[in-house]
Order: C-alpha cells, then sequence, then structure tokens
C-alpha cells in the first residue's frame, strides 16, 4: 500500500466521522450488504427518494463476471465467483464515494453508478491484486469486459473515466499513469475512420447526427403524444411529459421535477407605457419555471435546487398552456392527498386514527381499485372514464358501488385475496372486529371492521416502499415540498398498469412523484425493463421496435434554433447553461448549414459572386486552406477589405471540389491542364475530412502500389521503364503527403502550381 492510497483513504474516513457515516462495513460473502448497513446515498445528498439510491454491494460485479470467465477459461484460468472484495477495494470504493458526494459536489447517481460501479468492475477484472498493485494490462481488461458488458460503451468509458480521474489523478497505483497508456493501446486498435472525428460523407450531413432522434422514431412519437388517446391515467402524464421535452428541450430531471407553480408572464411596454403589442412588439410573453438540474448549488446540508425560467415561444404557448394546465387538474386530487398526508404524518387522514371502518370500504384506499362488488357495467365504466380521466365518473361509480353493496351484492374475489396477503402472518396486528370495536375470531369480509391506526401501522411495516413521497426539496428560493410538484402519480399502481384497470385517484393513498426512470423505460431509452409507449401505441412493428433516447430532444432544439439563426447567447440562455461554449457542444448542423449561417459583410454581399461567398464562408470558418486563402488574408490584414475581396472577386469564382478535396482556383479562362491530378503534388489541393475524399486516396493508392510491383516485376532496364516507374513512384509519394495530412491543411504547400496552362509552342535547344 502507497502513501498516496493511505491518504486518499485517511481523507474519506475523517468525512465519515465528521458525517456520522458508519465507515466499517460487514458484507456476506458475495459482497452484499444488509438494509441496515447499506449506505443510503440519497440522505448524504439532502435529495430524498425516489430512487432510493444505496451503496449495498461491495463485492465483485455480477454482470462483468461471464465475459471474465470466458476469457479465463480460454487460458486455462481459475473462474471467478461472485464473492466479496478484498478491504483495500473496499475501502476505495467507499473513499471514492465519499469523495465524490461531500468534496467534488456530484450526485447519489453519478457517486453509484459513474464511480462505485466502474471501480467494482476494474476490481474484479484484477482478481487478486489490489488497488495499489494496478497494471495497464488490468485496465484494459477491463475496458474490455465493460464494453462487452454494455454494447453502448457507456461502462467502458466509465472505466476510463475513473481510471483517469481517481485512480491516475490520485496516484493510488505504484505504476501511475494507467489510463493514457491503455488508451494509447485502444486508439492504436482502431481504424483510421474511427480515429478521425466527425466523419461526414458530404456537405449535407450533419455533424454527430447519433446524438439526434432518430427520424423515424420522433415522428412517431409526435403522433402519439399528439393524436392518441392514452390508455391508462400515467400514460396521460407521460404524453405531456414528452411534449415538453420536445417543446423546451428540457432535461429529464428538470421535466419530473417541473413545479405546480410553473407559470411566469412578463408584460412588455413601449416608450409611452403603453403595451407594446400596439408598436408591433410582444405585449406579454409566457415563461415556464423550472429546476435547473445543471445548476443545483451546494451546502453542508446538501444539494440546493436552482429555479430557472425558459421563455416559451408564442408558436408553442397554447400547446404547453393546455397540456400542463390538465395535468394539473388529473393530478388535484393526489396533491390534496398528498398535502394533508404531509401535514397530518397520516396515510388516510381523512379517517380518525381510531375510527373503525368497514373492511371493503377501505380496498380503493389501498389498491386502486374502485370496483369492490361484481358489477355488469365494470367494463362500460372503466372505458367512459379511460375518455377523459374525468374525477366524475369515479364518483359515479362509487355511487354505483354503495347502491349494489346495499343490493347485497357479491363482493369481488380480489378483495379477499389482497386483504389475506397483506395480512398473513399478522393476523393479531390487524383483527377484524365487530362494528362496536371488538375482535372477530374469523374474518369477515361483509360486516368486519378495521380500526384505522391498526391498518396505518400494518401498511407502514409490510409495504415501506410503497409509502407516499412526502419528503421535500431545498432551493435557493426556500423549501419545496412534494406536493408542490405538477407530476404526481398513483405509486405502484398494478391494477391500472399490469390488468388493464383504473385507479381511483380520489380515493388512492400512495402518491408518488413521476421518476426520470419510469419516463426512461417508455421510452425505450432503457430496453428490457418494460413496455415502451412505442410498443403500446406504435402503428406496425416496426413502429413498436423504436426508441429515443431522452436527451435527443435539446441536441435536437438547440440544434434548430442554430440552424434558424438564432444567436448563441439566446441559446445558452434559454437552456439554463453557465457557458456559450456547451450551446455548440449541442450543435449538429451540417457543413453548408453552417456555412449558411455566417454572415457576409455588405462590401462582400455586393463584391463576391455565389461561389467566392461560399469561398469566404469557408475561409472565416477555418474549413479551408491553400495559396489563395494565404494571399487573401495576406491582403486583408496588408491593405483593407475592399482589396482582399476584390483579389477574392476575381481569383475565387472558380472554386469546386474534386474526388480528393477542395480545389481553390480560377478556371474564368481555361479548365485546369491537370484535372483530376491535382494529388499530384497541386499547391491549390486542400484536404477535407469529408470521408469521401479518404477512402479515393486510399484507392488511388493501392492502385499505384500494385502498378510499381508490376513494372519492378518487369526484367526489362529501358528508359521507358525506368520513366514508369519514377512517374507511378512520385505520386504514391504525394498520394502518401495527402493522406498524412491533417484536414483543411495545405499538404504541397509551396509545390508546383499544375493549374498553369502548357506552352503550344515546342520548345527548342536554344530556349533557356
Amino acid at each position: 500500500m502507497n502513501d498516496n492510497f493511505q491518504a486518499y483513504v485517511a481523507a474519506a474516513r475523517r468525512i465519515a466521522v465528521d458525517r456520522k457515516i458508519i465507515w466499517e462495513l460487514a458484507p456476506g460473502t458475495d459482497g452484499r450488504l444488509s438494509p441496515a448497513e447499506a449506505w443510503e446515498l440519497n440522505s448524504f445528498c439532502g435529495t430524498p427518494p425516489p430512487p432510493r439510491l444505496l451503496l449495498s454491494d461491495l463485492g465483485t460485479d455480477s454482470t462483468s463476471l461471464e465475459p471474465l470467465n470466458k476469457r479465463r477459461t480460454e487460458n486455462a484460468m481459475k473462474v471467478i465467483e461472485k464473492m466479496a472484495l478484498s478491504e483495500g477495494w473496499q475501502n476505495l470504493i467507499k473513499a471514492a464515494v465519499l469523495d465524490q458526494i461531500f468534496v467534488q459536489g456530484n450526485k447519489a447517481g453519478h457517486a453509484l453508478s459513474g464511480v462505485a460501479r466502474p471501480l467494482r468492475v476494474i476490481a474484479t477484472c484484477a482478481g487478486d491484486a489490489e488497488p495499489w498493485e494496478l497494471t495497464v494490462d488490468h485496465i484494459t481488461l477491463a475496458r474490455e469486459v465493460a464494453a462487452e458488458v454494455q454494447a453502448s460503451g457507456q461502462l467502458a468509458l466509465l472505466v476510463d473515466q475513473v481510471t483517469r480521474n481517481i485512480i491516475d489523478h490520485h496516484h493510488l497505483a505504484d505504476r501511475c499513469p494507467l489510463q493514457p497508456a491503455s488508451a494509447r493501446r485502444n486508439r492504436s486498435k482502431a481504424t483510421p475512420g474511427q480515429r478521425r472525428a466527425d466523419p461526414r460523407q458530404d456537405l449535407a450531413q450533419r455533424k454527430n447526427v447519433e446524438k439526434l432522434p432518430e427520424p423515424r422514431a420522433f415522428w412517431e412519437l409526435v403522433r402519439i403524444v399528439f393524436t392518441v388517446q392514452p390508455k391508462s391515467f400515467l400514460d396521460e402524464l407521460r404524453f405531456a411529459q414528452v411534449k415538453i421535452l420536445i417543446l423546451c428541450g428540457l432535461r429529464i430531471g428538470e421535466v419530473c421535477m417541473m413545479p405546480m407553480d410553473w407559470k411566469r408572464r412578463r408584460e412588455y411596454v413601449d416608450a409611452c407605457g403603453k403595451p407594446a403589442g400596439g408598436s408591433g412588439g410582444i405585449s406579454v410573453s409566457l415563461m415556464l419555471r423550472y429546476f435547473s438540474e445543471k445548476r443545483s448549488l451546494e451546502d453542508n446540508d446538501g444539494t440546493l435546487l436552482y429555479p430557472e425560467v425558459q421563455h416559451i415561444p408564442a408558436l408553442f404557448e397554447s400547446h404547453l398552456q393546455e397540456a400542463l394546465d390538465r395535468v394539473a387538474r388529473l393530478t388535484d386530487p393526489l396533491r390534496r392527498r398528498l398535502r394533508s398526508q404531509f401535514y397530518t404524518g397520516r396515510l388516510l387522514p381523512e379517517f380518525e386514527s381510531d375510527q373503525l371502518v368497514m373492511v371493503v370500504e377501505l380496498y380503493p384506499y389501498l389498491s386502486g381499485n374502485p370496483f369492490i362488488y361484481l358489477d355488469p357495467l365494470e367494463a362500460e365504466l372503466t372505458a367512459k372514464y379511460k375518455q377523459s380521466f374525468d374525477v366524475d365518473v369515479l364518483q359515479e361509480i362509487h355511487a354505483r358501488q354503495l347502491e349494489l353493496a346495499c343490493q347485497g351484492a357479491e363482493i369481488r374475489n380480489e378483495v379477499r385475496i389482497y386483504f389475506a396477503k397483506i395480512r398473513r402472518g399478522r393476523e393479531k396486528d390487524l383483527p377484524f372486529r365487530t362494528k362496536g370495536g371488538h375482535p372477530l375470531l374469523r374474518s369477515d369480509y361483509a360486516n368486519g371492521y378495521f380500526r384505522i391506526d391498526e391498518l396505518e401501522a400494518l401498511i407502514r411495516s409490510v409495504m415501506p416502499t410503497k409509502l407516499s413521497d412526502t419528503e421535500g426539496f431545498r432551493s435557493t428560493a426556500g423549501d419545496i415540498q412534494s406536493y408542490e410538484l405538477l407530476f404526481l402519480a398513483p405509486k405502484r399502481s398494478l391494477g391500472e398498469e399490469r390488468n388493464g384497470g383504473i385507479c381511483d385517484v380520489l380515493r388512492y393513498c400512495f402518491v408518488g412523484r413521476v421518476t426520470t426512470e419510469d419516463l426512461m423505460i417508455n421510452l425505450g431509452d432503457r430496453s428490457g425493463m418494460g413496455k415502451s409507449i412505442f410498443a403500446r401505441y406504435g402503428e406496425s412493428e416496426e413502429d413498436q421496435q423504436l426508441s429515443v433516447d431522452t436527451h435527443a430532444f435539446r441536441h435536437l432544439q438547440n440544434t434548430e434554433l442554430f440552424r434558424l439563426g438564432i444567436a448563441d447567447t439566446i441559446i445558452t440562455k434559454r437552456f439554463g447553461r453557465k457557458s456559450v461554449a456547451q450551446s455548440y457542444e449541442y450543435d449538429h448542423r451540417s457543413l453548408s448549414e453552417e456555412l449558411a449561417a455566417i454572415d457576409l459583410p455588405k462590401v462582400a454581399e455586393t463584391t463576391l459572386g455565389p461561389k467566392a461567398q461560399q469561398v469566404y464562408r469557408m475561409i472565416s470558418s477555418g474549413k479551408v486552406k491553400g495559396p489563395l486563402v494565404g494571399e487573401f488574408l495576406r491582403i486583408q490584414h496588408e491593405q483593407d477589405d475592399d482589396a482582399a475581396f476584390s483579389f477574392l472577386a476575381a481569383e475565387a469564382d472558380g472554386f469546386h471540389t474534386t474526388p480528393y478535396g477542395f480545389c481553390v482556383n480560377s478556371f474564368t479562362v481555361d479548365p485546369c491542364p491537370k484535372h483530376l491530378e491535382c494529388y499530384n503534388g497541386c499547391r491549390h489541393l486542400s484536404t477535407t475530412e469529408l470521408p469521401a475524399h479518404r477512402i479515393n486516396l486510399e484507392r488511388l493508392r493501392e492502385q499505384l502500389k500494385t502498378a510499381v510491383v508490376t513494372i519492378e516485376a518487369r526484367p526489362s532496364q529501358s528508359i521507358g521503364r525506368s520513366n514508369q516507374l519514377m512517374h507511378a513512384k512520385t505520386r504514391l509519394d504525394n498520394l502518401q503527403k495527402a493522406l498524412d495530412s491533417l484536414p483543411g491543411t495545405q499538404p504541397f504547400d509551396g509545390g508546383a502550381d499544375l493549374s498553369q496552362a502548357i506552352s503550344p509552342v515546342q520548345r527548342s535547344l536554344f530556349d533557356d
């Protein structure tokens, strides 16, 4: 163990002591911790669940064992089983988690999945090696295993990040640095196309197009959320969330944490104090209030939410306001119940603690199913409610159930099964009682009663994860309670989600916040974890297999705003970012769109022709270089813009692209005498980042290599053979120079000008 590792762990131990966190943990043989011992990272960060984030496993990573053991078996090595990690690895994981939360200020989710998980993958692949004994081979193996576990490559990227930012940064291993060496080893195996950043086949192809939503998935999702009737109450909420993602481009966490008090309006007046709309401006604009994720602050007690506002374009105002107002109406019963639960600390605050209530009457409060008695109109009433999710229909169902009770209708068997299940083994804690309160020896669903305080105690004991989300949040503007959020939903309403029924939101006592995980699953962003919106509402089998990344909408709107010419400062402010540079990371315009967005000086608009204007845009963006570009910049620097644009107007009108790169030269009088031979050392050739150009150069290089081999194999020593060989080798050398040059550079700087016309006059011995 080296000194750096000891110091890193010791610092984390001090944090644990100061925060009264139990450092010494005793995992089982498989590395798992008991629920009582597991670290609840939510409480460390000051962010209440859901989701509940626990550091509950200090053992080998189970998903990495299969690909790792496959390699070990091939090398005749002993397989590794699920087991607890060594004390050194456990200390590193615990120290890294505390450092991420209390020193780096990161969230619990990042500390758990972005740090602890990849460290466990590295530990699994390291075998018997301790953290300070790690080598490049261990990191390389961990990266390969992680890439096989998660095909997207995200886990492998996290392995690289923890190696660089934790192990190497703090010099925890004796052989640091480990990440640069392993990264070089991986890059050496990449193809030239993989090594080049941002490969685009043509000017119309968007940059990093994989970060944008797939067009078919995007338009199918638009069709679903704007035109299709949702089949469940929860789907109605999800549709509204997707509308916010599309119209506002917010992060998924910002959508789920949308406050009920979201609406803000700003009025504008002219110089005379009258509404600006009368003077050609805007009188009133709508703004959306939300909590920005990346701008949250930290203090000694955890995370502070940061309120932000986003201006809504007039085109989207009606759609957004209609969607959010409807969500507010639908969730109002849940909000009132959650508020009452928060202030009373009770699960069923509409009843007194010592009140006796009929067992069957309590069934909708616990299960959410409003149908207690068998009803021939159940299907009709269910369909009626799903048409609008109007609470008046729920009241109609409740009134009919009371009527059926008076008629002595048969109790549904599901009622007996439900209460028998939650009372199993705890019958003494929740006995059936008579109307007078005396315990009954047998279950009596027709005439039996439950005492409310006994029922609430049993629910807290047997269903702790189903309890309402009453924990609040802290923000820079004050405390925010869960009932003040817009998106509230019945918590784990299985009757609606699994069985196609409905949930009585007027009586159901378990209320929760809609989580990011739920929306990610329903957009297919996490495959294999449940049916997505596409699977339930897609028109065709192909549509039902679609999915979309929840963050792709933010990339899309950012790109479209750039494409429409919106200033980068406005885009940055709209998305609540800290710097303009962040907005350009979300810019996926094509090269032609980037060039079209460059504003031309007035002198350029009047002096330059269309092709020369395109050349100027490429010069301004640094997309092309060469003798003409250098001369233009020299004239502009030494003289003025007018002289430079006059030069460009005369010389750049012949700008065009070749199969091998860009050519910036004037052919206004004669065509190029060496057309398509610019790869052979012409100084006007400027290489590009387009893969098609590189493929053409590589194909031509292989042809010339074959020609050289063929010529050299000939036995003749004639002058013609020597000329052919020299001709081929010269072109081969020039091709290699072009391939080795960086995109946008001049590979033959100072080379020959092959565009010069060949004189038709025959040279003689007397010519110089």
